[in-house]
């Protein structure tokens, strides 16, 4: 399980790493989240992997998220590890993330899929650990000290408006008399 932060919404989210993938000279990762209690919403984002560990990230060259959604739906329909290698992909197995990783639902999103769906996939490929298997898929966990900031930023400028508004108001009624 891995903690992420969408971009989009500055929440924070539990992802359960599928796998990785290397195509050409680049590496990708494959994760879930949960978006219902029977179903799991299947990302993807390119790995940077540095000499520390690896990050995520959601830049994708011309057409390269498109041969990526294909290759995860080739890998959530269970194609041989055999002929995915044919098609130039390797699974990867072992990703280590580090620091925080932020990605963008908008720019990761593959498909939408049933969460026993994931655990058949991972079985198949040999990359669920015993221990996972009885684990939950994900657990959404909402940042409440995010959202905080930005409510209290909210009630200061409507506090600043109100100030403004007053004012105005002041020094309209001094300008009159």
């Amino acid at each position: 399980m891995i903690e992420l932060i969408d971009k989009g919404s500055n929440k924070k989210v539990m992802a359960l790493i599928i796998c990785g993938v290397k195509y050409r000279d680049d590496s990708y990762l494959i994760y879930s989240v949960r978006r219902e209690a029977k179903d799991a919403n299947i990302f993807i984002s390119r790995l940077v992997i540095n000499s520390e560990g690896a990050t995520i990230s959601d830049n994708f060259s011309n057409g390269e998220k498109k041969v990526m959604e294909d290759v995860v739906k080739k890998i959530i329909n269970k194609t041989s590890i055999e002929e995915l290698g044919k098609m130039g992909f390797e699974i990867i197995s072992d990703i280590n993330l580090t620091d925080v990783n932020y990605f963008s639902v908008k720019n990761c999103y593959v498909s939408t899929v049933p969460r026993n769906l994931i655990k058949v996939v991972m079985e198949f490929y040999g990359l669920l650990k015993e221990k996972e298997l009885n684990a939950p898929i994900v657990e959404v966990e909402d940042d409440k000290m995010l959202n905080a900031g930005f409510a209290s930023n909210l009630i200061l400028i409507i506090f600043g408006v109100f100030l403004v508004l007053f004012c105005i108001g002041v020094i309209y009624g001094v300008v009159r008399r």
